[in-house]
């Protein structure tokens, strides 16, 4: 039914703000999303801090490996300055702070180059969601495309609700269901262009939810909806929550 359809803001209302950001995320929970969605990686001294790129130089004023920077410096970095906004990269702490504060929802994403820098990130993160409440924990969704990162973390935290993320490329030459089963997971991520009827129905099938990344257009957001999907990924989250709830109204009339 598309009124249980998760809307998780992409790195939060990034149609409206700087991505990845606190206030992005706020934004985000005011325009009705039920989630946000963001990016974990961390500093050279092991500092879990919120960030998209592998480098700095996208989103900031700096230039730079995030994993090679301190998090002393990152933190002097603007991550609002296409924006004319000063916004500071946010750690992992106040993003999992802000989430509790308004009651939503969130999907963690484990940011890595490689397959060892993912289980790298994956220890500092265990660590981290390890002493968190067990309503906190319930919120969190954790994905990543390193897989193997995934299966350790739910081998650590077997508690963690973990979801598989696919490329078009992944999703193309993986079988995404077995994948998923095989970390016990409660969800497949895949690109847009890999959401097909027989994919949902499968994945029904074996119990698990299908979040589509990234639907922006409003036709786009409504085909989703039509199919069946159980989330969606968006930059304009509002958009979603409009589409929704006028679909929610048709199959209630």
């Amino acid at each position: 039914m598309s009124e249980s359809v998760t809307i998780y803001a992409h790195r939060g209302a990034r149609g409206h703000a700087p991505e990845n950001t606190l206030l992005a995320f706020s934004l985000a929970f005011e325009l009705g999303a039920d989630a946000i969605e963001f990016d974990v990686q961390r500093s050279s001294e092991g500092q879990l801090v919120v960030i998209h790129d592998d480098t700095v130089d996208r989103t900031t004023d700096g230039r730079g490996y995030v994993r090679e920077t301190p998090f002393v410096k990152l933190r002097e970095l603007n991550a609002g300055v296409r924006w004319n906004t000063p916004q500071h990269i946010p750690t992992l702490a106040e993003t999992l702070a802000l989430v509790e504060a308004r009651g939503g929802a969130m999907n963690l994403e484990l940011k890595a180059s490689s397959r060892e820098d993912a289980l790298a990130t994956a220890a500092i993160i265990e660590s981290a969601l390890a002493e968190r409440s067990e309503l906190l924990r319930s919120r969190i969704l954790l994905s990543s495309f390193e897989l193997d990162a995934v299966a350790w973390l739910k081998s650590r935290l077997p508690w963690l609700r973990v979801g598989a993320l696919f490329t078009g490329a992944q999703g193309r030459n993986e079988d995404m269901v077995s994948r998923a089963l095989d970390l016990d997971a409660e969800a497949i991520h895949p690109n847009i262009r890999l959401v097909q009827p027989d994919l949902l129905e499968r994945a029904h099938v074996f119990g698990l939810r299908v979040n589509v990344w990234t639907a922006n257009r409003r036709p786009t957001i409504r085909r989703l909806l039509a199919l069946g999907v159980d989330g969606i990924f968006s930059d304009a989250p509002e958009r979603v929550v409009i589409e929704r709830a006028r679909f929610a109204a048709r199959d209630s009339s």
